[in-house]
C-alpha cells in the first residue's frame, strides 16, 4: 500500500492471541503507522456475536507480547 500511495496512512488492527507479537512485527515491518491491538471483547460490525464474545485473549496480554517481540 505505501509503495502505490506513500502519503497513506495505514492502520492495522490486530486480534489479542498467542503469536500477536510475531503478526505485528511483520506488520511494523511493512510500514504500517498504526498497529491496533484489540482484546477479547473487542469485534468489527461484521463479526459473528460468537466472535465477539468468545474470541482473543485480554489485550494486556497481547500488548504485554507484542512490546516484548519489538522492544527485545
Amino acid at each position: 500500500l505505501k509503495n502505490t500511495n506513500p502519503k497513506a496512512r495505514i492502520s492495522v488492527k490486530l486480534v489479542s492471541e498467542v503469536g500477536v507479537g510475531t503478526i505485528a512485527s511483520g506488520v511494523a515491518k511493512g510500514h504500517a503507522d498504526n498497529i491496533l491491538i484489540s482484546g477479547a471483547s473487542g469485534g468489527t460490525g461484521a463479526s459473528p456475536l460468537t466472535s465477539v464474545k468468545h474470541a482473543g485473549l485480554p489485550w494486556e496480554l497481547g500488548i504485554s507480547e507484542t512490546h516484548q517481540t519489538l522492544v527485545l
